[in-house]
């Protein structure tokens, strides 16, 4: 008998036809959470997409959830006998050129001169960065930050990364260092990345006191989950003229509300949580291509790729 499969989002033709192709599956497309039918949800073994708790309830055969996200942490109350896996790896590379345009934008000072050329105004702006000579600093060494340290360094840039334990270091990082050592190389960095997954243990990591063992004139990423930085403290010591920018592609609240004080704060360049690509369509066939090869393993009675460890919350 077939597995059931329910497929949520829109897609194209050609990842149907993925989709379809797939071994002894019979495969439902669900656009929108209301296209679902419940006697599909009480049938359905397998469901790709973000689950809810209230469509989890009636599904009684549900035993793997497949994300298309890397972040899996809003799904730690699926039961421990449901296989869950996320997309790891299939952003590494995109959120990595991300992080690395906002690097050089900030270095370069670029919205400033953008801001120049509205007004008409040629004047020379000092304190320019160089990616050549910098420290870099990754706190996060999954396939996000390691492929960010990758860019860097063949840049020019001394890496440097941060990781909750001391394994599988590159060559291209000079130093490894767990979380409780941070603190060692933290006031040395010129850029300071932070690609942290949603857990408990990070939330808040970067408040008033880690922000300001920063260099003055530092650089301070943020592709992970906006709650790893005390949002209010960051305000504070931008505002009083610490660290060079802020480059944040998430933040906490998210999405940020309009008047919200982060939206104007000086040297803080926002993007709305785009930075992986797959909602504007550049990231979207690897992330396709990582969930149909995680179906077919499980279909072929083998355990996808990257299944999340609940203990971790990744």
């Amino acid at each position: 008998m077939p597995v059931r499969i329910i497929v949520t989002n829109t897609h194209s033709d050609e990842t149907i036809q993925k989709f379809r192709s797939l071994p002894d599956a019979e495969v439902i497309f669900a656009p929108k959470p209301e296209d679902i039918k419940p006697d599909d949800l009480a049938d359905a073994e397998i469901f790709v997409g973000s689950l809810k708790p209230d469509m989890a309830a009636g599904m009684p055969k549900l035993r793997y959830v497949q994300l298309y996200s890397a972040g899996a942490n809003n799904y730690m109350w699926l039961p421990d006998h449901i296989i869950l896996a996320n997309a790891y790896g299939a952003y590494g590379d995109v959120i990595a050129e991300h992080m690395l345009t906002t690097t050089l934008m900030a270095l370069k000072r670029m919205p400033e001169y953008l801001d120049m050329q509205h007004d008409q105004d040629w004047t020379l702006l000092k304190d320019i960065g160089r990616i050549g000579n910098a420290k870099v600093l990754s706190v996060g060494m999954g396939a996000i930050g390691t492929a960010y340290l990758r860019m860097t360094n063949a840049l020019g840039a001394e890496c440097y990364g941060v990781r909750r334990t001391v394994h599988d270091q590159p060559e291209f990082v000079k130093t490894l260092v767990a979380q409780e050592n941070m603190d060692d190389l933290l006031p040395e960095m010129d850029i300071v990345a932070l690609s942290l997954p949603g857990t408990p243990e990070v939330a808040g990591m970067f408040d008033e006191k880690k922000l300001r063992m920063m260099k003055k004139t530092a650089v301070l990423l943020n592709v992970g989950r906006g709650n790893s930085i005390v949002t209010d403290d960051l305000i504070k010591v931008m505002n009083e003229g610490h660290l060079k920018a802020a480059c944040l592609d998430v933040m906490d609240p998210e999405p940020l509300p309009k008047g919200h004080p982060l939206w104007t704060t000086p040297r803080v360049y926002i993007t709305p949580h785009i930075s992986g690509g797959y909602r504007a369509g550049v990231n979207y066939e690897r992330v396709i291509d990582t969930v149909i090869n995680n179906l077919t393993l499980y279909l072929e009675g083998k355990p996808p790729v990257h299944i999340v460890d609940r203990t971790l919350g990744y």
